[in-house]
């Protein structure tokens, strides 16, 4: 199955103009990131107004991680469960968080109390039809790919694998194919990738400049079977667009039958 190539919510919470832009460029596929700050009837009728595309969430909450020790750990906790019943409202079933989102030095988290608070969320969201899923990060916990992991396995979170900030972490794991440390492992719960070439500090997220910055990561998520889902994590249309050709041209070269498979039925005859 070929996975949706979405794009993330370039217009900051203004729906209308996102949405005139994804019909525009052919994009049905839209990743929103909630600002936890919006009443819940204005994020329902945000989600209204995107009814027509297909709809996943990002809980890219700064300052709220379940992981840390004390109580803002609970608080956090809180926070991502009045969440869940929101998307759950929607009618939509998937949701991406975080741990250590704006801690560079992982200052008051707790692997213990991630996977703890985490599990808890998970079986949250799955008693109200939403999957939560997990994103690895720059910074403590995630940006290890063995501590994601562990996370990972003991809460049953789902997975959300991002390649730039793979990518952007290398340097802390010199002896590993990084990606392919976050992607292989997590491969049967991994739902969602976002899609972009690494994230360097004062920048942000950089694109690729041609499909090989990161074709090779590409054939790692198409390991996994479940991730049905590529988020272009960019916010400068033009270089939106640029990231969907690259993905386009390669999952078409990826839907062709190597040469063997299609020479493996007999050839018709035809009367000279």
């Amino acid at each position: 199955m070929q996975p949706q190539i979405a794009m993330c919510n370039i217009f900051d919470q203004d729906a209308d103009q996102l949405a005139e832009f994804a019909s525009r460029h052919g994009f049905s596929a839209i990743d929103w990131s909630i600002d936890p700050s919006l009443p819940e009837e204005e994020f329902l009728a945000r989600a209204k107004t995107l009814s027509d595309f297909q709809l996943r969430f990002h809980c890219r909450f700064f300052g709220v991680d379940i992981a840390y020790a004390d109580r803002r750990g609970d608080d956090s906790l809180a926070l991502l469960m009045r969440t869940v019943d929101m998307v759950a409202k929607t009618g939509k079933g998937h949701m991406t968080i975080h741990s250590g989102l704006g801690n560079r030095s992982g200052e008051g988290i707790s692997l213990a109390r991630a996977i703890d608070n985490l599990s808890v969320l998970v079986q949250y969201g799955k008693s109200n039809g939403v999957a939560v899923a997990l994103e690895n990060l720059m910074t403590p916990l995630t940006n290890d790919p063995f501590l994601f992991h562990f996370i990972v396995s003991r809460s049953d979170a789902f997975v959300t694998i991002d390649i730039g900030h793979a990518h952007a972490v290398r340097h802390l794991h010199p002896q590993m194919n990084i990606c392919g440390e976050y992607v292989l492992p997590n491969r049967d719960k991994l739902l969602n990738a976002h899609i972009y070439n690494t994230e360097l500090e004062g920048y942000g997220h950089i694109p690729p400049t041609s499909l090989q910055d990161i074709a090779s990561r590409l054939d790692l998520l198409s390991l996994a079977a479940p991730c049905d889902w590529w988020v272009i994590e960019l916010m400068n249309p033009k270089e939106v667009l640029s990231t969907r050709d690259f993905l386009v041209t390669y999952l078409d070269c990826r839907s062709i039958p190597p040469v063997a498979e299609r020479h493996s039925q007999p050839l018709p005859l035809f009367a000279a």
